[in-house]
């Protein structure tokens, strides 16, 4: 219970603060950080896919309400959700997972914990922006701001987990 009771604290302070600051804000009109995603990307590594699957669509149709954006953040997320089991077992430790164990900078340091986020990451937001432009033209511009974009979203989720997950 008390583990639930951190995980909806965790959703609604992401979901707030995306909604009323970050999408607000925007780092030389190249981009905005997507912070949301690491509600996603907290989950502990034992939930059941299906149930991420689903929290993963209720947070990007979170962020699509608040954007209007017709959905592109629900496929996008659902997708990294999809992708999600497979780089978990990709980069699992030799030992395995421990059971309930989150996939935090703090239980597997700093390498793994961008290697793993980046990845997510990087998924989600490929998706993310071809669906939102339908093409390949202007592909150079498109990828700057994708890899501005991942990076900024990346080094705030590791933030983050400095700040809320300290030892």
């Amino acid at each position: 219970m008390e583990n639930l009771t951190k995980y909806i604290i965790l959703f609604v302070s992401l979901m707030l603060l995306q909604m009323l600051v970050l999408n607000n804000v925007s780092a030389v009109g190249l981009t905005a950080p997507y912070l949301y995603l690491a509600f996603i990307l907290m989950l502990p590594v034992n939930t059941s896919p299906t149930l991420v699957l689903f929290l993963s669509f209720i947070t990007g149709l979170t962020i699509d309400l608040s954007l209007s954006s017709l959905g592109v953040h629900s496929f996008a997320t659902v997708t990294m959700a999809a992708v999600r089991p497979y780089i978990l077992k990709w980069m699992a430790p030799r030992i395995g997972y421990e059971r309930n164990n989150a996939p935090l900078l703090k239980n597997f340091g700093i390498l793994w914990a961008i290697k793993y986020n980046a990845s997510c990451v990087a998924i989600h937001h490929i998706v993310l922006y071809y669906c939102f432009t339908f093409s390949f033209e202007d592909a150079g511009f498109l990828f700057i701001r994708m890899v501005i974009n991942i990076i900024l979203t990346v080094f705030l989720i590791i933030l983050s987990q400095v700040f809320i997950f300290r030892k």
